[in-house]
């Protein structure tokens, strides 16, 4: 079959790919359908989407098949509203039929091989042309590049985002230029969050360009982005039941990325890579190669082949495993980034002595697992006990991070509460897993946060609030409570009386200095133990200090628990209320796995 864009892009990342996808050179001429086109897309979308929803995650390299599925319609979605608002941004006709034969499609012949691509919007201006392509991304990733004030991007009278210089603005008006250069530098990079997306356009445009040269078709193209709007705030308005995004405050849900000059610098560096994605496919030489940033091994798009590649490395304890890897090492004043180590032959976290190791958490790492032994600061972590008080409400959300908002004060990508969990510690030492836990599920999916929030108000009273990962619950709350203007005061004191269990299981260096630590012991971890492997999750911290585990649970991760919400409207009733109980067991697990963990901690320190 030809080469599609899609193809071209996991081909580029290593010699062997084209080899292990088990090319056959004779087909590379043949037609493909736009059913094939699709489907190869889709799954490269999906997971993109997932990405989206967990950029933090440890989750979203375990989803499944059935995670994209039920992913999938809010992607379309987006191109939907993409389509729809398109005629108010551009003029000329339009050409967008995603689930139709009518997408606009051209290929070439680039070095002897075919090359494929339909595209999301085809816009058809009198003697020019412009490509929109959909991504179920916002404009963060873009406005955010720049200074703490402006970005390197800015709306022309059309309502479209333009890079200042194409704008014809004076740049040192908005920034100095070796700073709007550095941040316009990682457009280029397609392995940063704003870079991938300029890349697929680039290849885009590669493929239609050739097309185009080879009808002797001189039209001039624009390319684009068509993102989600980070700036768009719902003002929960329905339409026949479905959410009407209507422009509000001059802002609408869908926003439009000039890139026509950022992917024409990346024609000549693209020719050249289809030169050697050329060379991979005549050549089809599936031996080792090393292994480097391009597998994207902790990304939903990593290459499909890490299994193989990966395989090499220990279960446990490999390169990886050590905290801060991505910031490299260091021996003899020469750096070595864990790619460089790994490539050399040193997989297990033993394969190199202390003399790599200028952080101290590495040594202490390597010790623990050299010797077996775990380490703990038990001064800090008494410390950290002591400011924990009574009752203890251990509390726990679940969100739908959903691309779309769906209700009143919800933005793009909105992490939207549907469910909490809370275990309440009267006394210390004294929880019981179902007599002292209370929760709330949505049922459905409509709007039931100010029925969650009153609950979790009613049920909060003074003490401490006991969360892992503070961030994130802390940030939900004060969402809510400017959704919810009538419980902000009771929100806001739920955000005081938070305290996180990582400040005593990992650190909080602020913290510890308060309490009279020097800045290099506060910064230091309280506690490593060998099995954690590198990771401080709950998933990994809970069977040190409990029997609980999350192995074999229906619903075990938070991709699981997003996706068992999202499908609630197709389930039947039974379906439904086995699903419904398996939520509410995962998010009582992560309560109770707080509370266990506790006592775990203090068992380990002797804390009375």
């Amino acid at each position: 079959m030809a080469i599609t864009k899609t193809k071209f892009i996991n081909y580029i990342r290593c010699p062997r790919y084209a080899a292990l996808d088990n090319l056959k050179k004779e087909k590379l001429d043949s037609i493909v359908t736009f059913e094939e086109y699709k489907k190869e897309e889709e799954e490269e979308l999906k997971l993109e989407l997932l990405s989206n929803m967990f950029e933090d995650g440890e989750d979203i390299i375990d989803v499944t098949s059935e995670h994209l599925d039920t992913m999938m319609p809010y992607y379309n979605e987006v191109e939907f509203l993409a389509g729809r608002l398109a005629p108010k941004y551009f003029d000329g006709k339009f050409r967008f039929a995603r689930d139709t034969h009518n997408q606009e499609s051209f290929d070439a012949i680039i070095n002897n091989i075919r090359y494929i691509c339909y595209v999301d919007i085809y816009n058809d201006d009198k003697n020019k042309f412009n490509i929109i392509e959909c991504k179920a991304t916002t404009t963060k990733k873009y406005l955010a590049l720049g200074n703490k004030e402006n970005s390197i991007f800015m709306k022309d009278e059309k309502g479209i985002y333009r890079l200042l210089e194409d704008l014809n603005l004076n740049i040192e008006d908005y920034m100095s230029l070796e700073k709007y250069e550095k941040e316009k530098e990682k457009l280029f990079d397609k392995y940063t969050p704003s870079g991938h997306y300029v890349y697929d356009l680039a290849v885009q445009r590669f493929i239609i360009e050739n097309d185009l040269k080879q009808n002797d078709d001189n039209r001039k193209g624009g390319y684009y982005l068509g993102v989600l709007n980070s700036k768009y705030v719902f003002d929960g308005k329905y339409e026949n039941g479905r959410p009407k995004y209507e422009e509000i405050n001059g802002e609408d849900i869908v926003s439009f990325i000039d890139l026509t000059s950022v992917t024409e610098k990346m024609m000549d560096k693209i020719y050249l890579e289809s030169k050697i994605v050329s060379g991979y496919i005549n050549d089809l030489n599936a031996k080792e190669v090393p292994l480097g940033e391009y597998c994207e091994r902790k990304k939903t798009t990593k290459c499909k082949f890490t299994g193989i590649c990966y395989e090499k490395l220990p279960e446990k304890h490999s390169m990886f495993s050590y905290i801060a890897n991505h910031c490299g090492f260091k021996k003899d004043g020469v750096k070595y980034s864990v790619f460089d180590l790994i490539n050399e032959g040193k997989l297990h976290m033993l394969d190199i002595d202390d003399t790599y190791l200028a952080r101290e958490i590495n040594r202490v790492q390597r010790k623990a697992v050299e010797k077996n032994e775990i380490y703990v600061n038990k001064n800090k972590v008494i410390d950290g006990l002591k400011q924990i008080k009574y009752p203890i409400y251990h509390l726990d959300f679940e969100t739908f991070n959903c691309p779309l908002p769906r209700f009143k004060g919800e933005v793009p990508y909105s992490q939207s509460v549907f469910q909490f969990s809370l275990h309440i510690e009267r006394e210390e030492g004294v929880c019981d897993n179902e007599k002292d836990h209370f929760g709330f599920l949505a049922k459905d999916h409509e709007d039931h946060r100010e029925e969650l929030v009153k609950y979790m108000c009613d049920l909060i009273g003074e003490g401490t609030v006991l969360v892992y990962n503070e961030s994130f619950e802390k940030t939900r709350i004060k969402e809510l409570s400017e959704i919810f203007p009538d419980y902000k005061e009771k929100l806001l004191k739920i955000n005081s009386q938070i305290f996180d269990l990582m400040n005593i299981v990992k650190t909080k260096t602020k913290m510890y200095e308060e309490l009279g630590y020097e800045e290099k012991e506060a910064k230091m971890v309280n506690y490593y133990n060998p099995s954690m492997d590198g990771s401080y999750s709950i998933k990994k911290v809970l069977p040190i200090f409990s029997d609980l585990t999350y192995q074999g649970m229906e619903v075990a991760n938070g991709v699981e628990a997003m996706v068992t919400y999202a499908r609630f409207p197709k389930l039947n009733k039974l379906d439904f209320e086995h699903k419904y109980q398996k939520l509410v067991e995962y998010c009582q697990q992560d309560t109770y796995a707080m509370y266990k963990v506790l006592e775990g901690i203090k068992e380990l320190v002797k804390y009375d």
